[in-house]
């Protein structure tokens, strides 16, 4: 910023407070309209952009076979769900989960339909029948029959008879993503009659109840946090001020700052998920910083002067270019997300960044203006010789001077360490692991986990390559085979396709004789026995979900145990490869593959969010310094705690995750700020004469408190992330306060040890 340009915008604040106040004030209005535009998404979808090549498959098969979101039900009972009482809750709430809001389609053992043969008929009906349901023997009888059977088993009731499933398939709106608490609720609605029964518990698993408990924690956090973190804030300021004013001001940046980047959510377009509720935390320890630097020198020379104007004019010239590169630093590290193809990442990175200018913006416009107007009584002592004495600072000092080398060396050895430990480190996510052990959504996934084998996993799209393509015995023997390789997989709970109902519907019509269950050996049996087997179906109950009108197209549901997004794409790529050498033509998709498929994004995000916001800081520090060496200098102490950050999460057997992909980005913006101020003040000092050691101490003396305190507001602003109940947003707050922790170590041990280097050159 040229002189000229930085005193005018100093003499406007100084001059006009008023002015700048309705400025502010207008800025601050012409969002809220916007506010009423804002909308929430927790649907897997909101991760990917509209063009992502995952997104068109899984459209393509929401097109085809409807939508894969299930609301899954699992009741669960202390004995054998094969009695009367049992049965008649089991059918009761399959009738009900009809009545759920967005369910189009229900399945569970009572309306479960078969062939089998009987005399000389082939009947396709009700596995069970609800006249029948309170005679014990035929519960028997039909217990025994179940456990036989191919797919009951592990899909509508445990191996162990003792829980059962029920199954609401939600309706494909392909404008609309699904309202998952008003499913949930409608969920818990139908259970209600029945919570009190003995020996009975209820789990709700599938999409809408995990992206319900996703959408509820996010909100828990920041209830929880929000108030919290604005307590340690105003505690900060209480501790650093002293003053009504000076607690203040810094809240009132952060309430306008708050609301006006809500507002950009609705100006956007975009959506509140569960990486937004980090923004908060993030603009929170913006507004303080910018506002804490600001004060503290108009404090420092208030206490010296005793005179408002001087002491306002003073301090906004000394910091209004540093604040300012410092918020295009942060910024840069923010708009750097803005690359990468995981959307909400992309949003935050758009909003922060914008966020972050606001913040600069209210602080101009109203930090200077309301010192003047409501400060009117002249500090005793000045902030930082009332914190940092200069006998400690010029003690402190000729430490580093005098183990320079040591230091320089320690940090060397420490950073190679860390860099080795970073790189053992892997890409891998859970979403079931983000809950703690005690959340219903991690209970209910551990049962399902021991009594099923799991009943989620990806969704095949099987494509014959023609019309009426399924109808080919060749085509079903090659998808037979490639079922029988994938239920050899001891994580495979099950597939699910038309084969199995072809096999029985090809056993009854030969009288039911074993040595038949298996496909037809012609095209035309192969297409009746479906549209037979289709006639016999209620309402609502067709196959239009498992094979395309078409009939060129079927779907493939594999049931499975696996859960990490590592072990899950491995699967994938296994089976895909298997799926190739049969001759298959197939496409895998289903929500939680598309989660699990971010991890490759998670890897694109990480380096080219990093290298983007490395090269252009590296250009503005050497623009703003002048000086090639000085603005490579000033990357060091901000590359170093990244590397510390990523060899910590190894140590701490932590995987990288999309919360940990982002700290690097989030974290180079914010801890640069410290340097820019750091070397800016110093460099200063220096080209106005003074010597290397002189200019450090008055660093040190002058600008070392605002860097202490701004750093441990922004440490305790992430680092109450530690409280939260999401594990994506615990790892990101603590990364993200020892990265900023380590940055201001290095700030002021590294760096002036590199420089006092310089001094012996000279």
């Amino acid at each position: 910023m040229h002189n000229k340009i930085r005193n005018r915008l100093v003499d406007f604040a100084v001059l006009h407070p008023y002015r700048c106040l309705i400025i502010a004030l207008l800025l601050f209005l012409s969002g809220l309209p916007f506010l009423s535009n804002t909308r929430m998404d927790f649907s897997a979808k909101v991760w990917f952009a509209s063009h992502d090549p995952n997104i068109k498959t899984l459209e393509t098969f929401e097109r085809t076979f409807g939508n894969d979101e299930a609301a899954t039900l699992i009741i669960e009972s202390d004995k054998d769900i094969f009695n009367p009482h049992f049965m008649d809750i089991l059918n009761k709430l399959t009738e009900k989960m009809w009545k759920v809001p967005e369910v189009m389609r229900v399945q569970s053992l009572t309306n479960f339909y078969w062939t089998r043969s009987f005399e000389d008929e082939i009947l396709t009906e009700e596995f069970l029948y609800a006249e029948k349901l309170n005679d014990q023997q035929y519960l028997n009888e039909k217990k025994v029959s179940a456990l036989e059977h191919k797919v009951i088993p592990g899909y509508y009731i445990s191996e162990d008879a003792k829980s059962a499933s029920i199954y609401a398939y939600i309706s494909h709106n392909p404008d609309v993503a699904p309202d998952y608490a008003k499913i949930t609720e409608g969920l818990k609605e139908v259970t209600k009659e029945f919570e009190n029964e003995p020996g009975i518990k209820f789990h709700y698993m599938g999409q809408p109840p995990l992206s319900d408990r996703f959408q509820k924690v996010s909100f828990d956090d920041l209830g929880t946090m929000a108030p919290l973190l604005m307590l340690l804030v105003i505690i900060y300021l209480i501790f650093c001020f002293r003053s009504v004013i000076g607690v203040a001001i810094p809240t009132i940046i952060i309430t306008l700052s708050l609301i006006s980047t809500t507002a950009l959510i609705g100006v956007f377009g975009f959506t509140i998920n569960s990486l937004t509720f980090v923004l908060p935390s993030i603009l929170i320890a913006i507004s303080v910083a910018d506002s804490v630097h600001i004060m503290a020198a108009f404090y420092d020379e208030f206490s010296k002067k005793g005179d408002c104007f001087h002491a306002c004019t003073h301090s906004l010239r000394k910091n209004l270019w540093p604040i300012f590169l410092t918020t295009f630093s942060t910024m840069i590290g923010f708009f750097s997300l803005y690359s990468s193809d995981i959307k909400p990442v992309s949003d935050l990175g758009v909003l922060a960044g914008v966020g972050t200018f606001l913040a600069f913006s209210y602080t101009y416009l109203t930090t200077i203006p309301l010192l003047i107007i409501f400060n009117k009584n002249s500090a005793s002592k000045s902030l930082n010789t009332k914190t940092l004495s200069e006998s400690a600072v010029r003690s402190y000092l000729n430490f580093v001077r005098e183990k320079r080398v040591w230091i320089i060396t320690l940090f060397i050895l420490i950073s190679g360490s860390f860099t080795y430990l970073a790189l053992q480190n892997e890409i891998n996510s859970d979403p079931y692991t983000y809950f703690s052990e005690s959340d219903p959504i991690s209970k209910g996934n551990r049962f399902v986990l021991n009594s099923y084998g799991g009943v989620g996993g990806p969704e095949l799209i099987v494509d014959s390559g023609e019309p009426g393509g399924i109808t080919s015995p060749e085509f079903l023997y090659k998808v037979e085979l490639f079922q029988d390789w994938l239920e050899d997989k001891e994580y495979v709970n099950k597939s699910v396709s038309i084969i199995n109902i072809l096999k029985e519907m090809n056993q009854s019509l030969n009288g039911g004789k074993k040595e038949f269950f298996k496909i037809p050996e012609r095209k035309d049996q192969i297409a009746q026995e479906l549209f037979m087997y289709t006639m016999s179906l209620p309402v609502g109950m067709d196959l239009n979900n498992r094979m395309d009108l078409s009939q060129q197209k079927l779907r493939l549901s594999v049931l499975w145990s696996l859960q990490t997004s590592k072990d899950s794409l491995k699967g994938v790529e296994d089976y895909e490869q298997k799926a190739k050498e049969i001759g298959l033509n197939i496409k895998t998709t289903g929500k939680p593959i598309l989660f699990h498929r971010m991890n490759s994004y998670v890897v694109y995000t990480f380096f080219t969010s990093i290298a983007m916001a490395l090269v252009l800081i590296t250009i503005i520090m050497i623009f703003i310094f002048k000086d090639l060496k000085l603005g490579l200098l000033s990357l060091i102490p901000n590359i170093l705690p990244i590397v510390f950050g990523a060899g910590a999460l190894t140590l701490l057997d932590t995987p990288i995750d999309i919360g940990c992909a982002i700290v690097a980005s989030v974290t180079l913006g914010i801890a640069v700020d410290d340097t820019i101020h750091f070397l800016s003040h110093y460099n200063l000092l220096r080209r106005s004469g003074m010597n290397i050691y002189d200019s450090m101490f008055k660093v040190f003396t002058s600008t070392g408190l605002a860097l202490i305190v701004t750093t441990v507001i922004l440490v305790s602003c992430f680092g109450l992330f530690m409280f939260a109940n999401l594990t994506p947003n615990i790892n990101f707050g603590i990364l993200c306060a020892l990265v900023l922790s380590l940055a201001l170590i290095t700030d002021l041990l590294l760096l002036p040890a590199i420089i006092f280097c310089f001094k012996d050159r000279e």
